[in-house]
Formats: structure tokens, C-alpha cells, sequence
């Protein structure tokens, strides 16, 4: 099967960006971490970013892979295919990422325990790598309603550019929620890549390090995660109920 080619290359996207996952922090959030939990935010946020490199371009790619599942083989099929890639993608982007991401540092050189807080919640992978075969299954759906649609080359260079920018955005602005959701929750269930982004910010941003003395304000991530899920499964079925009627429009001399 062709569509195999999106594994290596979303285990290569997690590799090509750790080194920028790594100065994320410093270049977005707090390039002077100063005190005890402003670097112990600067460290857990680098090894959450660390250790989640590539999921967000994978998701991408998910979506891409079932577009193009989608134009080359019937429907039941390419949802098969679909699933199946994009199921084996999130297992290797979890692994790729996870031998490579690493930990964050506890003790110092000279046997100092670091200081961290009380609680840490733990980073929901679940609802992230199940957001892969339900990107790819989206995919498929979209491929089946609009790929016949836009032939030219022009056109779909176009529609590339503007889903790279309103992902950029999107991503953008989960990425950057520090301390506690600053967006309204419909607006994560709407955005699937909103969401994904700021389970991953929330993750490790959920502790108001600026503050004397550092109090927990949000919710490491478990919000957006639900809505992630919710929302993708949403537009999943949405998409695939229009696809399906579309695909049985065609007549069963569709490929779809």
C-alpha cells in the first residue's frame, strides 16, 4: 500500500522538530526563567513539548493521507486504509518521540533535588494519538465531498496555504494558553487543531509560576482533551454521513 509513505515521514517530522519544541519556551512563553517554579515550568514544558513532537504536523498529515486514500480507492476501502495508516503513525510518533524526548532534569550535578510542585497531572496522550485515525477518517470524507471538485493545480495550491495558515494560527493559539483557558470551550470543540495545541500548552502550563508563592490554575490539559475528542468525532461523522450519500450519488462506478 502507497499510503505506508506517511508513517516514515511523521516519524521524520517528530525528529526535525524536537529542536524546535526545545526552545519553545524561551521563545515564546519566558526567555528568563527566574525562581524555583518558573524553571520548573521551563523544564516540564520542554519535556512535554519534547515528548509530544510531531503529533500536531501529524494530525496534519493524517488529514492529508486520507484526502488522498480517498482518491484512489473506493470509500469502505479508503476508510479502512485510513484508519489502518493512520493508527500505525500515532504508534510511531509516540515511540520515535518518547526514545527521543526524554525527561526532565530532577536532581543537579552536585545532588540538589530540584524544586516541583505537590501535583503534576499526567499528559493525555490517549485523546491525542486517538486524534490520528480520527483526522485520517476526516480526511477520507473531505477527499470524497471536495476532491473531484478542485482540479486545478492552482486551486489546490491554494487550498493547502490556506489550511497551513489556519492551522499555524490555530496551533499557535493552543500552544500559547498559560495558566488557565483564556478561550471559550465551543471554540475547542469547533477547531479540532485549537484543541490539540492547547492539550498540549495546558499540559504544562497549568501552574502560575510568576506568582510568589505557585498555585495550580488550570487544568494540565483534560478540558481540551475532551473537546478534542468530541469535536473530531463530531466532524468525523458529520463528514462521513456527506460522503457516504455522495459516494452512492456516484453509482458503483465510482472509485469512492
Amino acid at each position: 500500500m502507497r499510503a505506508l509513505w506517511a508513517i516514515p515521514v511523521a516519524v521524520l517530522l517528530t525528529v526535525v522538530l524536537m529542536p524546535v519544541n526545545d526552545g519553545f519556551y524561551e521563545t515564546w512563553i519566558n526567555y528568563d526563567a527566574q525562581g524555583d517554579s518558573q524553571q520548573w515550568e521551563w523544564r516540564y514544558h520542554r519535556e512535554v513539548m519534547r515528548n509530544t513532537s510531531g503529533y500536531l504536523c501529524g494530525h496534519v498529515l493524517a488529514l492529508l493521507t486520507g484526502v488522498w486514500l480517498a482518491q484512489r480507492h473506493r470509500y469502505p476501502v479508503a476508510l479502512a486504509a485510513a484508519a489502518g495508516v493512520a493508527s500505525a503513525m500515532a504508534a510511531a510518533v509516540f515511540v520515535a518521540a518518547r526514545a527521543i524526548g526524554g525527561e526532565r532534569v530532577r536532581v543537579t550535578t552536585d545532588g540538589r533535588v530540584l524544586w516541583e510542585p505537590g501535583a503534576i497531572g499526567d499528559l493525555p496522550y490517549g485523546p491525542l494519538l486517538a486524534a490520528f485515525p480520527l483526522y485520517a477518517l476526516a480526511g477520507v470524507g473531505l477527499g470524497v465531498l471536495f476532491g473531484g471538485r478542485i482540479r486545478s493545480r492552482a486551486a489546490r495550491i491554494v487550498a493547502v496555504v490556506v489550511l497551513a495558515g489556519g492551522w499555524m494560527v490555530a496551533t499557535m493559539a493552543g500552544l500559547l494558553q498559560d495558566d488557565r483557558l483564556g478561550l471559550p470551550m465551543w471554540t475547542l470543540v469547533v477547531v479540532p487543531p485549537l484543541a490539540a495545541a492547547t492539550v498540549i500548552g495546558m499540559a504544562s502550563l497549568s501552574l502560575d509560576a510568576w506568582d510568589l508563592y505557585p498555585s495550580l490554575t488550570g487544568d494540565w490539559g483534560d478540558a481540551a482533551a475532551d473537546a478534542l475528542v468530541l469535536g473530531l468525532t463530531a466532524w468525523t461523522a458529520v463528514l462521513a454521513v456527506a460522503a457516504r450519500a455522495r459516494a452512492a450519488a456516484a453509482g458503483p462506478s465510482s472509485r469512492r
